[in-house]
């Protein structure tokens, strides 16, 4: 399986949100092929397909809320509007609050069973992308561990390498951890060992975090996403490098 290169938009929200257009038309001119979405910067579901669709691209992956209680087909119905088929958390709905106890964790799992069981009805999948502060061991165990043993395998996990790196687990073995589960993931990067700098986010290939070890181990991959949650320097010009890194080292492609 050849994984298609993708875009975090989070990355560039404060350029969207000046020029929504202006800067989806810079992203297709880099190469990309795919975005995945945080949000809509106002834009209506029909005229963002719209124009993803005059420049070649698509979003099957975005960071949305979960499909449960009263936002469920509110989600759904965008989700199939603008062609998503992996929709995934950014954080969990209670934020870091979710990752205080055992307990937290089990009661935000079985959250996530019941938005996966909506989703799959049309044909989606719900995934859980990662920070660090959701890698602590609670009881003797990995919170996500506890999350993943009471989560079925269909629940994705979007594994952000830079932040499993950050919490001092090895990215390599956190993938092959979550097997099948991977099919999105995160390759960001940035400073590991120098904890002082601040914004610690470099494009990919230059940080600490093994990008091409990685690669050889996400056998599952269908989508890798580049992402700097905030960068100290021009921004489009990281995701540039980025890009080229990713996609000269054939860690991941412009299509399918």
């Amino acid at each position: 399986m050849n994984p298609v290169i993708t875009l975090q938009l989070y990355s560039l929200r404060e350029a969207l949100e000046a020029d929504f257009e202006g800067t989806l038309r810079q992203i297709a001119e880099i190469g990309f092929s795919c975005v995945e979405p945080a949000g809509y910067h106002g834009r209506k579901p029909s005229k963002v397909i719209k124009l993803l669709a005059e420049l070649g691209m698509s979003a099957p992956t975005a960071h949305c809320c979960l499909p449960v209680g009263d936002a469920t087909q509110e989600v759904i119905e965008t989700a199939l509007e603008l062609g998503h088929r992996y929709l995934i958390t950014g954080c969990p709905p209670n934020r870091q609050v979710d990752y205080t106890g055992t307990d937290r964790v089990k009661a935000a799992a079985e959250l996530y069973c019941i938005a996966a069981d909506n989703a799959a009805m049309y044909g989606l999948c719900v995934g859980y992308h990662n920070h660090d502060w959701d890698l602590a061991e609670f009881d003797g165990q990995a919170a996500y561990r506890t999350f993943l043993d009471n989560t079925p395998e269909s629940i994705l996990w979007e594994a952000d390498l830079f932040w499993i790196a950050r919490a001092g687990i090895d990215p390599v073995q956190f993938l092959s951890e979550i097997g099948t589960r991977g099919r999105v993931l995160h390759f960001k990067d940035g400073h590991i060992a120098n904890r002082d700098i601040d914004p610690p986010f470099l494009p990919a290939g230059s940080g600490d975090v093994d990008l091409l070890a990685c690669s050889k181990v996400a056998e599952y991959a269908e989508y890798i996403a580049v992402e700097l949650d905030e960068y100290e320097g021009c921004i489009i010009g990281a995701v540039k490098e980025s890009y080229d890194y990713i996609t000269e080292h054939k860690i991941a492609y412009p299509r399918a």
